[in-house]
């Protein structure tokens, strides 16, 4: 009888990369006009970061995953985007992200604290 090390080390392999979590970071410091970078692992690139299951890149109002997003990024390749956080300060949100696979990954709520700088919020 021959051993069947192959057709096992496949599936442990398999099940390894079907086991990996596709993850997205939560900003700790969102901060009006400053750059914030936020991060993910894993996943199948193209991304969006989408409200809805829409192809959409957002910002999603707190507690509210159904709402309009709050900011739209279109698609993103790579794993990780920085953002000029270019919304007023007190708004909570969190980030919703999608990968061409379908796949979704959410970061917890954020709230964007004050800056003197906001000159890059529309007027």
């Amino acid at each position: 009888m021959k051993p069947s090390f192959v057709p096992v080390a496949a599936a442990l392999a398999l099940a390894g990369s079907v086991a990996a979590q596709f993850t997205i970071n939560t900003p700790l410091d969102v901060i009006v006009c400053q750059p914030t970078l936020i991060a993910w692992a894993d996943g199948t690139p193209p991304f969006f970061l989408n409200q809805a299951l829409i192809y959409f890149s957002s910002v999603l109002p707190a507690n509210r995953p159904n709402a309009t997003p709050l900011l739209d990024f279109g698609e993103v390749s790579g794993h990780e985007l920085t953002w000029v956080v270019n919304i007023t300060a007190g708004t909570s949100g969190f980030f919703n992200l999608r990968d061409s696979a379908g796949f979704i990954a959410q970061s917890d709520t954020f709230t964007v604290q004050r800056s003197r700088d906001t000159s890059c919020l529309r007027k």
